[in-house]
């Protein structure tokens, strides 16, 4: 990222600790020994207490769908699912950890706790005390946490994008190919993730070119023009390499860039690449045994992804400023002090010493991007894409903070103890602003409607796990039918097309079941489902569950109400499958068990 020799030594020798900065690290630790630190502080905050919260319907229902395929083995590329990383690693994972919530979330969890690790990377381009920050930020922050124990891409995503952003710029700064490749392979499983790993590229184009914008404006006050932006180095390489020798040399280039691609290809392909164990059709598997397959599978995975990427628009046609405003909120709530301190940041480093710092500037300008893009391309109003703008951001917000930081340090050296406890103070405000917004947001309300980190599809049954432990207890220990879900919003005509993913082709009701569908596919419970109150006037299953009303803008029927009179012998609970009302959706449900099944005590 470098412009010039004279530029890249001033942006080195920025990040080279000073004498006071590296020894009052050194009284403590290494800044790589804290960055370690931080980054098992942040696993340990990601892990603890994981499975805790009632699934969200969207962890609920890809969840169900990556059960039902490490039973079938049955898999193929669905948009609105967003990539394949998670069907095909928590596969695995279910089969070490078993199938439950803790092991959904593990490796996004693990994902998210390691990315504070990724500040090492960018160690020759910050100083000691700016990578300590950014790691910090990157632990810390309660929107980067709440997601992180959430199954979901943008985690994942965001952290091997930023993975893949410091191994490049460790090749620049190194010219070590192993940087090269790992940065390939990390950018390539960022597109296993979620398709929205193309809008990192183009908001990287687009801090590329401001970059380059730098280096043309720094080169016209040098009086070298347009052409004097070409590196030195690169300039000075052809001067004094014959032409054998430059040859020999792109020569090399040109099959280190094509064993890059071969290799972002190789991991686009074994995760795209369709599964049909047991089913007809190619699957990459099959494959192996029938060669004639591999052209078909590459097509598939590759150019077919690709067109089935572009033909889905989802359901972004809405105005821009009421999403633009949720963003804000969510902000406020979760990223207002990384925010106000990546403008400080940003503004810090632009006016004082020589010349900006690449990584800086391209943070900022990335998450500035992003910021404003994301409200245009999200089909909902949901927090979990600010994780796209906290990440870029927490560069810039890490040179503020370690400005602070240095502040406190030169006022404590120089005795000047107004400056040291200004900053101590700023200091504290900053940590009690994150930490009790961490807290808050992640383990006391994580599930309250009230927190803007929670959205619609989270259930508000924050004390239901208990209840949820006992129904599937009971669905174990039952023989024949476990549950049978009654009313027209949760029927589903055939029961038997829900065992095969896509599920949810017998009818849209298995959709409504969510997230309990999740909880009994969990332990493979035997479900049914019926539209006439007159089934249940026999022999009932040990759990029988409903709507507690029904929308008044459908033709919907069937309620507790019509069966509530069968019920003897029954307890009644509530759950809330959303986390409030809106519209025609209703999120009560009425869950009957069987007197003496369970042990939970939140009846309704």
């Amino acid at each position: 990222m470098q412009g010039s020799d004279t530029a890249q030594t001033t942006t080195r020798s920025r990040s080279l600790p000073s004498s006071e900065e590296s020894g009052l690290l050194a009284r403590f630790a290494s800044p790589v020994s804290l960055v370690i630190l931080l980054t098992v502080f942040a696993l340990a905050l990601r892990f603890v207490d994981l499975g805790a919260r009632v699934a969200h319907q969207d962890e609920a229902r890809v969840a169900y769908w990556i059960a039902r395929y490490a039973e079938t083995g049955v898999w193929h590329y669905r948009p609105i699912v967003h990539g394949p990383f998670l069907v095909h690693v928590n596969s695995i994972l279910f089969s070490l950890f078993g199938t439950n919530d803790f092991s959904m979330r593990l490796i996004v969890a693990l994902l998210g706790g390691l990315l504070p690790l990724s500040a090492l990377l960018f160690r020759e381009r910050l100083r000691p005390s700016e990578t300590v920050a950014l790691a910090a930020l990157f632990a810390l922050n309660p929107i980067l946490l709440y997601y992180s124990r959430f199954m979901r891409n943008d985690v994942p995503l965001a952290a091997v994008m930023v993975f893949a952003l410091g191994f490049f710029v460790r090749f620049s700064d190194t010219r070590k190919l192993r940087y090269l490749f790992l940065g390939v392979a990390s950018f390539a499983l960022g597109f296993t993730m979620k398709e929205n790993a193309l809008l990192y590229v183009a908001c990287w184009v687009g801090a590329g070119v401001l970059l380059y914008d730098h280096r043309l404006f720094l080169r016209r006050v040098g009086n070298e023009g347009i052409a004097g932006a070409i590196p030195p180095k690169l300039r000075n390489w052809f001067r004094e390499n014959d032409k054998q020798s430059v040859a020999l040399q792109i020569l090399i280039g040109i099959a280190v860039t094509l064993l890059a691609v071969i290799e972002f290809f190789a991991i686009i392909i074994f995760f795209y690449a369709p599964r049909s164990q047991g089913q007809p059709g190619p699957g990459l598997w099959k494959a192996f045994s029938n060669p004639g397959m591999f052209p078909d599978i590459i097509g598939t995975a590759t150019i077919g992804t690709w067109n089935e990427f572009m033909s889905w628009t989802g359901h972004t046609d809405h105005p821009y400023l009421p999403f633009f405003t949720d963003f804000l909120r969510t902000i406020e709530v979760g990223a207002l002090a990384l925010c106000l301190l990546a403008v400080v940041g940003f503004v810090v480093d632009r006016y004082s010493g020589d010349r900006p710092n690449d990584i800086v500037s391209f943070g900022f300008y990335w998450g500035v991007a992003s910021l404003l893009g994301y409200p245009l391309v999200m089909d909902i109003k949901a927090a979990w894409a600010l994780v796209h703008v906290v990440v870029p951001l927490a560069f810039p917000a890490a040179v503020a903070l370690a400005l602070v930081f240095r502040w406190g340090r030169d006022g404590y050296e120089r005795r000047d103890d107004v400056s040291a406890i200004a900053a101590v103070v700023l200091l504290l405000l900053v940590s009690a602003q994150v930490g009790m917004a961490a807290y808050d947001t992640t383990y006391q309300n994580d599930q309250n409607p009230d927190n803007q980190l929670v959205q619609f599809a989270q259930s508000s049954s924050t004390d239901a796990k208990p209840l949820l432990s006992d129904l599937q207890r009971i669905s174990q220990e039952n023989e024949g039918t476990d549950v049978l879900f009654y009313g027209t919003e949760l029927y589903s005509e055939d029961e038997s097309a829900d065992d095969i993913a896509p599920v949810g082709n017998g009818g849209d009701g298995w959709f409504a079941r969510l997230p309990l569908a999740w909880y009994f596919e969990a332990v493979d419970a035997e479900v049914n489902s019926t539209n006439d109150a007159d089934d249940l006037q026999g022999e009932n299953p040990p759990i029988i569950i409903t709507m507690n009303s029904v929308t008044t803008c459908s033709d919907q029927s069937g309620t507790a109400e019509d069966i509530d009179q069968h019920m003897d012998g029954y307890s009644r609970y509530q759950f809330d499958r959303y986390g409030f009302d809106s519209g025609c959706t209703v999120s009560s449900m009425a869950i009957y068990v069987e007197n003496g099944q369970a042990s939970a005590n939140q009846t309704a």
